[in-house]
Parts: C-alpha cells; structure tokens; sequence
C-alpha cells in the first residue's frame, strides 16, 4: 500500500459540529415571554371589567370607580387603538435601533400599564393605560417574529417559531386563572410580574446578528453568532449569507407602500403574510375567545361561565404545545390547510347546532354537547396551525430591506381584521341569528384552504436565502 492510499484510509473524516440549541432555546423562551405579556392584555378585560361595570361592586378588591357598558367597550377597544399606532413604528425602529432595545422597550409599555392600572382611581387612567398596553400588544406582535426567525437554525425555526403562540395563550390561560382569585389590584400586581420576568431574561439575550451584519458591526454578529450556535460550530456559512442579503439590501433605496410591489418576491411575501394573518382573524379565534360565556350561555348548557371559559383556554394553551413536536414533521402549507378545514368543521358544527336550537324544540338537550364538542375541538385546530404558522412567516418571507415596514404593515392589517370580526359578529347574531356568523366563518375558513394552496409559499427548513430565490420565481 502507497503512503498515499494509507493517509486516505486512516486520515479521519472531520464532520461539521452540530449547532447547540441551550442558547438559542434560552432566547427564544425569553422573547416570548413577551407574546405571554401580549396575551394577558388580551384576556385582562374578561375577570377585570366585572369589578367595575356595576355600582355594587365596590368593595375592598375595587378600585372604587364604576364604568357602564359602553365605557367597558372603549376600554376593551382601546387595546386595539393602541396596536394598530404601534405596529408599523415598531418594525422601523427595530430596523433603525435594533431588534433588542425595541422589545426592552415594549416590555416597559406593558408595565407601566400594570402599574397604571394597580393604582388607577379613574377611567381616564385606565384608558391610557390600555393605550400603553395596545403598543406593547402591537409592537411585540411585529418585533417577536422577526427576532426569532433571525436568531434561528433554518431546521428549527418552526419549533422555536411555536413558542410565540405557546406564549400568548399561557398569557390568556395565567389571566383567566388568577381573574377568578384575585380582585383588581391583585390582578394587576400578578400580571405585572411578567413584563419585570421578559425585561429581565431578555437583557443578557443577544442581539439579531442579521440585523447587527446589516449595520456593519460584523465582529459583534460573530460573537453573537457563535453564542447562539455554539464554540464548535462553523458560523462562516450563515454568516456570508446575512452579509450578501446585506449587501442587496444597502443597494435598494429605503422602501415606502408603492416599493413593496416593485419585485416578485416582495408582492408574494406580503400578499402571502397577510392574508394568512387575516385568515387567522377571520377563522373567529377572539370571537371564541370573548364570546366563550355568551356562547355557553346561549347553549343553555349546565357549566358555569367561569368553568366554560377556563376549559377552552385551557385546551388552547395545552393544544399550544403540539406545534413544537409536529412542525417540523411536515410543510407548513399542509399544516395551514389541516388547520382551517378542521375549524370550518368545527364553526358549521356551532352553526348547525344554533340552527337546530331554532327548529327543534329540545335541541338543548339533545345535542348539548357540540358546543362544547366543536369549541374543543376549534382551540386544537386553531394551535396547530393557524395559531403559531402566521408569526413565522413574518420572520421568513420578508427580505431583509423590507421586512420591519412589511412586517408592521402586516400586523396593522390583522388587527384591523380583528376589530372589524368582533365588532361584525354580534351584529350579524342579532340580525340574523348566531348560526349564520358561525356559517359565515365557518365559509372563510374553506376559502382559507384554498389561498394556502394556491398562493402560499413553502418555506419549512428553507435558509432565509432560499426562501428569497423561490418567492422571485
């Protein structure tokens, strides 16, 4: 044997070291503690507004004001007003100053609302501090995404992606828990624990390298990098990608509405995230959710409006956790599709029984267990897809020079089409009936399946990179 053919058979092959995750789980469990801060704005109004709305109620857990109907829905919608001015500054500011300060920044938004709301003597006060929480609410719903899809391995990024719905329907859950025991201050004082607990984690997180490579600070994003994937990994690979996205990006002009359709990739990717993000509103996930006890109550069934609505949040959070083991088992697009069929099963299902309700004289009983049934069931359909998928296509589809405007513009959209579905739903219930809004719905989500299938793009264990080169085809 030659010294040649013996070096080839005895040298040992070096194989690439595999990426550790302890930091990049440690990161991504911290930022979305602040879609768990989202989701505790969101439920706040269901056990609060009870200690206000009525002149009886003050007592010792009160605040000592009382609020009538009316003023309980402008503070519910407030938080809406509040997400839909923060959404597209949020996405340039994380362009301008970076991804990291900003969600500092909106952890302090929702504190100062607990802290507004703990000691609130007025309406007025809760109004603003509802406003404050709204910018939390929309700017965490923008900066989160693209954080994570930053930070991430192209393999994992629809597990990590997960961690965001798990987050906001742990904030929903937490809420509904403590709402049942706590009066007012006690509410507010439990619930301002989570902005102290994600301001605290997310301050020793480090920042985006792509973001920090697209300002020129390539020795940082190095270090950040290497933090993020371990001493072992080789990081040279990512890190030329990030630079040539940089690079293209430098050369385009800052974009404005009109540039967002000045290219292929750019037209699909926004035409694709938002209307995933307005099928997510349309499927009627917040009309469960706030209408859980009405719902129930309509029903006639024996559970209390408290047992009813823990349930089903609490199948919610618990459903939340099926994403992180299945998504990666299989494309987004068939878990986006999986999704709505299953919810417009379950929304005909709530339909057909409210129709019932109207021709059958015992429906009630004979058929009481489909709300339950199909509301279950809508939670779990709900998680598995169109739950977490929407916010990781916020941090995958967009290019780099676009994505915070895209990325705003996006999130301003889905929370107009969240107003516009619970401020239509109890119109249509009262002039039509409940059963043709649950029909309706039920409709849009069969329309859903068909824009996945024909418009959105595939974009699991695909490199930022990749997922740029296929939207421009």
């Amino acid at each position: 044997m030659s010294e040649k053919m013996y070096r080839e058979t005895t040298t040992p092959m070096i194989e690439k070291a595999p990426a550790e995750k302890r930091m990049q789980i440690a990161a991504v469990t911290s930022v979305s503690l602040g879609t768990f801060c989202a989701g505790t704005v969101l439920c706040w109004t269901s056990p609060a507004l009870s200690h206000i709305e009525t002149p009886t109620a003050i007592n010792s857990t009160t605040p000592g004001f009382t609020v009538t109907p009316s003023e309980g829905a402008l503070i519910a919608s407030t938080l809406t007003l509040g997400a839909l001015l923060s959404a597209i500054p949020a996405g340039y500011f994380a362009d301008k100053f970076g991804r990291k300060p900003v969600i500092l920044s909106l952890a302090a938004m929702f504190l100062l609302n607990w802290i507004m709301i703990t000691f609130a003597r007025s309406l007025t006060v809760v109004l603003v501090a509802r406003l404050f929480a709204g910018i939390g609410l929309g700017g965490i719903c923008v900066v989160a995404p693209i954080y994570i899809g930053e930070i991430s391995e192209a393999s994992h990024r629809g597990f990590f992606g997960s961690f965001l719905q798990l987050g906001l329907a742990g904030g929903v859950f937490y809420t509904c828990l403590v709402g049942n025991f706590a009066g007012w201050a006690g509410l507010g004082a439990a619930l301002a624990a989570t902005p102290v607990l994600l301001g605290a984690t997310f301050a020793f997180m480090p920042e985006s390298p792509v973001y920090l490579i697209g300002k020129g600070r390539r020795k940082r994003a190095e270090r950040n990098l290497r933090a993020l994937r371990g001493p072992l990994y080789d990081i040279a690979e990512e890190v030329r990608a990030a630079e040539e996205n940089a690079a293209a990006a430098a050369a385009k002009e800052r974009v404005g509405v009109a540039a967002l359709f000045t290219s292929r990739a750019n037209a699909r990717a926004l035409t694709s995230a938002v209307g995933v993000l307005v099928c997510q509103q349309f499927s009627g996930i917040n009309v469960i959710v706030f209408y859980t006890v009405a719902i129930f109550q309509a029903a006639e069934t024996d559970l209390s409006p408290f047992v009813s609505a823990l349930i089903v949040n609490a199948v919610q959070w618990a459903s939340s956790v099926i994403p992180m083991v299945t998504i990666e088992r299989a494309n987004r697009r068939l878990f986006l599709m999986a999704s709505s069929l299953g919810m417009m099963a379950c929304l005909v299902g709530l339909g057909v029984f409210f129709h019932l309700k109207l021709i059958v004289i015992d429906a009630a009983s004979r058929f009481g267990y489909l709300p339950l049934t199909s509301t279950v069931l809508f939670m779990v359909f709900f998680c598995i897809g169109y739950g977490p998928i929407p916010w990781m296509l916020l941090g995958e589809l967009f290019s780099p020079e676009i994505k915070g405007f895209a990325g705003g513009i996006s999130i301003l959209v889905n929370w107009t089409s969240a107003f516009v579905v619970t401020f239509a739903f109890p119109l249509i219930k009262q002039a039509y009936g409940m059963h043709v809004a649950f029909y309706i719905l039920g409709g849009i989500m069969g329309a859903a399946t068909l824009f996945v299938c024909f418009v959105v793009p595939e974009t699991r264990g695909k490199t930022l990179n990749q997922i740029q080169e296929e939207l421009n085809r």
